[in-house]
């Protein structure tokens, strides 16, 4: 099932089965043993039922707040398992191409990082009794009725995070503030599918621009952690530098092309971003 809302029905009623149905489908991912594709997929939608509570309030409050502070523990809780797997992705993804010296190291890292532990039962348990929690909070936190330009004010609020982040991050592009700006990004993302039916040819372009971004931002976090990684690693001083000055060499080619998307996408003030949101939803509704 998609990941957009019917706009021709009540939209209090909408969200609320979009959001429990997000945090269902974690809940299943779960289930039993849950594999690396499993976390993946769990905390995707951790993400996108995340993205939906911000169309209520760009920054939750109150019982809302509560229901985000849980999804976000589940996030976290499952984070280990994941910077795993991208660990040994990042590292297996640089050795193509790298000189024969700093391919032995990253192959040498690979293993290295295989052989370490990762989430475990107890990280599961965690992000279970988090989600259960987020189900039980949601029951009452969703208002009764909902009319759109609160949703329009919550999207609003999610841009205007977005443009902040991006203004931090061209002013200073640190790791951190470049994992900032994928964070909003991705809420943004999220929120373009959610509001699709307004125009879908023009919300599925921002999106696939938007996405394509966050990935090369997502990359470029995950190279920062396997450079922070390389601190307590087995490896040799000089094996340590070819995979950091690999792994920095490929940051630099992500950053620019990833800023200039985003400068693209937060181009438009926020108010102007808000007005013309009320404008589409206006155009698409039926004539009496």
């Amino acid at each position: 099932m998609t990941f957009e809302l019917q706009l021709d029905q009540p939209l209090a009623h909408a969200l609320a089965r979009r959001l429990e149905r997000e945090i269902n489908s974690t809940r299943q991912r779960l289930d039993d043993a849950p594999d690396e594709a499993a976390i993946h997929a769990a905390r995707r939608h951790i993400k996108k039922a995340r993205a939906a509570l911000r169309l209520l309030e760009a920054k939750p409050r109150a019982v809302l707040a509560d229901v985000d502070h849980a999804l976000r523990q589940a996030g976290r809780a499952l984070s280990p398992s994941r910077d795993q797997a991208a660990l040994l992705r990042t590292a297996d993804a640089l050795t193509a191409g790298a000189p024969p010296a700093a391919r032995r190291a990253l192959l040498r890292l690979c293993a290295e990082l295989a052989a370490s532990g990762a989430g475990g039962a107890d990280d599961l348990q965690e992000a279970r009794a988090a989600l259960e929690q987020a189900r039980l909070r949601l029951a009452g936190a969703m208002p009764g009725a909902l009319p759109f330009a609160r949703l329009a004010d919550g999207f609003a609020g999610t841009y205007r995070c977005g443009r902040r982040a991006l203004r931090r991050a061209l002013d200073t592009p640190s790791a951190g503030r470049l994992h900032a700006l994928r964070r909003a990004l991705k809420h943004h993302l999220y929120q373009l599918r959610l509001l699709r039916g307004l125009w879908p040819a023009l919300f599925d372009a921002l999106e696939a621009q938007a996405d394509q971004a966050a990935e090369q931002l997502g990359q470029h976090h995950d190279l920062a952690v396997l450079r922070e990684r390389l601190a307590t690693s087995g490896l040799s001083p000089a094996e340590r530098r070819r995979i950091d000055a690999l792994a920095r060499r490929r940051q630099d080619t992500l950053t620019p092309a990833a800023l200039l998307t985003c400068r693209r996408l937060y181009a438009e003030r926020t108010g102007a971003v808000r007005c013309r949101l009320l404008a589409y939803a206006a155009a698409t509704q039926s004539p009496d």
